[in-house]
């Protein structure tokens, strides 16, 4: 056997799979085509009624396929957590696909930086049919990525290979925040201190078309305002943001994202049900969960103040 394999991580690409069939076999086939030999493919199906469960089968052992009912993604991702045997962790949405040399290039990089916790990339949008539209590349603005990763995550999840560790350190993926369990993980992760590496390569292609689960605007401001105050929290609690210009920052971010997030749910509302539409809206969102984060987001924000 070939030393220089046998030296090589193995590496657990997770894909977590919901009524996909017409891009899954793409998406499975993408990984599976990789030139990284020591790779398994850990498939976790959601409760697919579109056929997707005949398609994974026809793999065989060449997968593992896993299965849940409704549990959403960051159920999902734990659940292969738990069976997956890799040192390193990869990911990808099963209306997606990876470009050849994915995996191999992140291996490389953890090799060559071995104080590496994440690594990510770059990637290219492709429309319903797979063909190529815009590429999202990221420039470094050279400021602590801490901080670039909490005003703006710039992130693609399906670009992020992982040390398994680094997971296990966080407790996994965030269950309360399903929609945007990744970019929670990479917060916590970036609030202890662990190292990213990005990498200048296109390694994806993400697929743009009506089904996207990111569309979904009102439950994902729910899931990425509940994340960004966790992240928020952990920041100044393990020391990333303490003086009192650090926490004015912080407070900007922090006031910037949910007047965004409140703004543009509101004129939602007004579009979908006029003025009364969005009085009913209000009344009933200060009553919830909703209005209780919104007293959480005020009491962590006099706390801010007292730092000062």
């Amino acid at each position: 056997m070939n030393s220089a394999t046998d030296t090589l991580p193995w590496v657990s690409v997770i894909i977590p799979s919901f009524n996909h069939a017409a891009y899954l076999r793409a998406c499975v086939d993408s990984v599976l085509a990789q030139d990284h030999t020591k790779l398994e493919v850990i498939v976790v199906d959601d409760g697919s009624s579109d056929g997707s469960i005949q398609i994974l089968r026809s793999y065989g052992d060449r997968i593992t396929l896993l299965q849940q009912q409704g549990g959403r993604q960051a159920r999902a991702r734990n659940l292969a957590l738990r069976a997956a045997r890799g040192e390193l962790i990869a990911f990808l949405d099963s209306d997606d696909r990876y470009l050849p040399g994915r995996i191999s290039t992140a291996v490389a990089a953890f090799r060559a930086q071995p104080q590496a916790a994440l690594v990510w990339a770059d990637y290219r949008h492709i429309d319903a049919a797979g063909r190529p539209g815009a590429e999202c590349r990221w420039s470094d603005p050279g400021q602590d990525f801490r901080r670039v990763l909490i005003a703006g995550n710039p992130i693609c999840n399906a670009t992020v290979t992982v040390r398994r560790a680094v997971l296990d350190e966080i407790g996994g993926f965030d269950e309360r925040v399903p929609r945007v369990c990744d970019g929670a993980a990479w917060y916590q992760i970036a609030a202890r201190g662990h190292v990213f590496v990005h990498l200048d390569r296109l390694v994806l292609e993400y697929r743009l078309h009506s089904g996207n689960d990111s569309a979904r605007f009102a439950a994902m401001t729910h899931d990425r305002d509940t994340a960004l105050l966790s992240a928020a929290q952990a920041y100044v609690q393990r020391g990333v943001l303490a003086g009192a210009a650090d926490l004015l920052w912080l407070r900007g971010v922090l006031v910037r994202q949910f007047s965004f997030r409140a703004a543009a749910w509101v004129q939602r509302q007004l579009a979908q049900g006029g003025l009364a539409g969005a009085r009913a809206w209000a009344y009933e969102t200060l009553g919830s969960d909703t209005g209780l984060r919104g007293f959480a987001f005020i009491k962590f924000m006099k706390s801010i103040k007292e730092r000062r």
